[in-house]
């Protein structure tokens, strides 16, 4: 329970309150006037809480996008649904089929281009198509049942690999209430890393932007959605992002202890899509 005091006793405890809240990790609300004007934490819960965070911000956009774009709202919550219940992909259908003596095939290759389209992650580079369906004829091989998830992480790990893509190599973002947030961003471009600094609303904000600004790529944001896959001070935080460009809908997932860098990841890796996507026109 956060302790609450009047800013006339924080001007005359703030020696004690400071001393408490780093010894024993309680929170101090400074109010004047009966209203809030600032809080007092341990730097401890607060690099927890920060780990955790979903952006007061975000999670309005969140709702207006969702308010503003019903349709858009529920093709990604239903893709939210199945990244937690996947459906199972038919091995028969990969081009794997042992008993038939078939390891591989252009069908089953041509299959898989068409699952990834459908979930929203187009590849039309044949040499990089051949790259995702050794790595899921192996998986075929090493794993029992293939979840349409499966096919999804692979494309991603493998295009992120691929010359002339892009590639998350830091992220750095600072935010202060009331001021704006600023991140840092470095990616690999294919020529060489490349870092931008760039200052939004909040700390995705201003990363997006960044990222912008490096790759010349400003897509419109159709959905985003952030939610804690384990639970603890340490947990997992899975995002997903909509991304339409030029008429194409992409789909990208990112996952990381920081909601922050997990919402990174995902744009990135749904960029990466486009990127593939243009590459054919």
């Amino acid at each position: 329970m956060a302790r609450s005091v009047s800013l006339d006793d924080f001007g005359r405890l703030a020696s004690d309150l400071v001393r408490a809240v780093a010894a024993d990790g309680d929170t101090v609300v400074v109010t004047q006037e009966d209203q809030p004007v600032a809080v007092l934490a341990s730097h401890k819960s607060v690099l927890s809480m920060a780990s955790l965070v979903d952006l007061p911000r975000w999670e309005e956009w969140v709702r207006d996008m969702k308010d503003a774009l019903p349709e858009a709202a529920r093709r990604l919550e239903r893709l939210a649904r199945a990244a937690k219940n996947p459906e199972p992909v038919e091995k028969a259908t990969l081009g794997f089929d042992p008993q038939a003596g078939t390891v591989g095939s252009e069908a089953g290759r041509d299959f898989m281009a068409g699952e990834l389209r459908r979930l929203g992650v187009p590849i039309v580079d044949r040499d990089l198509l051949g790259v995702i369906y050794a790595a899921v004829v192996e998986l075929c091989e090493d794993k029992e049942t293939v979840y349409e998830e499966d096919l999804r992480v692979l494309a991603q790990e493998k295009i992120s690999e691929a010359p002339q893509r892009l590639k998350l190599l830091t992220v750095t973002v600072t935010s202060t209430t009331g001021l704006p947030a600023t991140a840092e961003v470095t990616l690999e471009l294919g020529h060489g890393p490349a870092m931008r600094r760039e200052q939004g609303d909040g700390p995705l904000d201003a990363a997006i932007k960044a990222i912008e600004k490096l790759t010349g790529l400003s897509p419109s944001v159709e959905n985003f959605s952030v939610v804690a896959a384990t639970r603890g001070h340490d947990a997992i935080a899975e995002a997903v992002i909509e991304l339409v460009h030029e008429g194409e809908t992409v789909v990208g997932a990112g996952a990381s202890t920081n909601s922050i860098e997990a919402g990174v990841h995902a744009y990135v890796n749904a960029l990466n899509f486009l990127v593939e996507a243009r590459s054919a026109n």
